[in-house]
């Protein structure tokens, strides 16, 4: 591999850092700390399948079912997600986001559209088309990658 294509790389990835380290510095306040990594994961497969079952989110996820009810545990007590029966079958346990859930996505659209208006919209048009198709680029290349590799 050539160095330049190296070092542009680097030089790539450590702007895209620097950046958003900046951008979660400046909106931290907004931001809900208490959540981790996964727990935030979780919240977003949520949000964007809608309710689902333990073994769905396991598979989601990645992980056990038993890795998925430690989380739901701590999310319902947080008030993040709720636990209902499944009124199609009473042995089934559907899992959505409770009250603190929706606040948490509401939040993140407030932060980004704030980050849009004060940043993105300094940015002319054809930037941010051509940004977003390289992203796309690259996306693609990684997802084929990935998929290859399975």
């Amino acid at each position: 591999m050539e160095k330049e294509l190296i070092q542009l790389a680097k030089e790539l990835n450590q702007i895209e850092y620097e950046t958003n380290v900046m951008l979660t510095e400046e909106f931290s306040t907004l931001l809900d700390e208490t959540l981790t990594t996964k727990q935030a994961l979780f919240l977003s497969l949520l949000q964007s399948h809608g309710p689902l079952q333990t073994f769905e989110l396991a598979k989601l996820m990645g992980t056990s079912a038993s890795a998925v009810s430690q989380l739901v545990g701590r999310l319902e007590q947080e008030g993040f997600i709720k636990r209902s029966i499944s009124k199609k079958d009473r042995r089934e346990i559907i899992i959505e986001l409770d009250t603190r859930g929706h606040d948490y996505f509401q939040k993140q659209e407030e932060i980004e559209l704030a980050i849009i208006n004060k940043y993105y919209s300094q940015l002319p048009k054809g930037d941010l088309l051509q940004l977003k198709e390289i992203f796309m680029k690259l996306h693609a290349i990684v997802s084929n990658a990935q998929k290859n590799s399975d």
